[in-house]
């Protein structure tokens, strides 16, 4: 019996729709990095993917994945698992979450698409991320961690940094960066270490020794504007 409260913000759910939307922003996302040549791992799915057309990208994935939804159930126990453990920490979470960026946490009916897909996106403004299907709940729950302190970074600093200037690539690297106050403050919550992007080391770095100093949010982020403004 899945134990879902009614205050529960966060909910892990089958969504095959989601799913394959989850795969194409993978692929988007992979793509913009070969463009801008950020490193990253070659994936082979995804660069057979970038030789097909959209609907022949489309077709590919949903065959790809179809196995996995032949008996929903299997995946309705995983979700089941995964909220059962996730509802015992999401107050304490969410509450440290808007005390570290000291501001609140306005989302109040997020959806937790668990995906097949090999990176977990998101859509803020229709309140959902995705997950890892194939992991333990609990590595699941560390991407929820990972994907919700965007919620936050959308939702309070994205529009300063464009006012400011900065480009798409450049606000994804901080957001990105900042995903390291995850091991510093929110060790507790999770199963393994936040890594982070090999090319973010140095921001990661920035914001790392900016927070162990001040322990505010805005320092940190004018630190590593700085930062990233500098190395180019």
């Amino acid at each position: 019996m899945q134990l879902i409260m009614k205050e529960q913000i966060v909910k892990f759910v089958i969504d095959k729709k989601l799913d394959i939307v989850n795969h194409f922003i993978g692929l988007d996302s992979y793509k913009r990095n070969i463009e801008r040549g950020f490193q990253q791992p070659k994936n082979e799915k995804y660069e057979k993917l970038l030789k097909l057309n959209k609907v022949q990208q489309n077709e590919e994935i949903e065959n790809n994945i179809s196995r996995y939804y032949k008996d929903e159930r299997k995946l309705n126990s995983l979700a089941d698992d995964i909220n059962n453990e996730w509802i015992k920490i999401e107050g304490d979470f969410i509450k440290k979450l808007e005390d570290i960026h000291k501001n609140p946490f306005h989302h109040k009916n997020i959806r937790g698409v668990l995906s097949s897909g090999s990176r977990f996106g998101y859509k803020v403004d229709e309140e959902w991320f995705a997950t890892d299907m194939f992991r333990n709940k609990f590595m699941s729950i560390d991407v929820a961690t990972h994907e919700l302190m965007h919620f936050m970074f959308h939702g309070y600093y994205e529009n300063t940094l464009k006012e400011k200037g900065l480009s798409e690539n450049v606000i994804w690297d901080i957001k990105e960066s900042f995903t390291v106050l995850l091991n510093l403050e929110f060790d507790d919550f999770r199963f393994q270490p936040d890594h982070g992007y090999p090319p973010h080391k140095n921001l990661r770095e920035v914001i790392e020794k900016s927070w162990n100093k001040e322990h505010d949010f805005n320092t940190a982020l004018e630190l590593a504007i700085k930062s990233v403004v500098t190395d180019k």
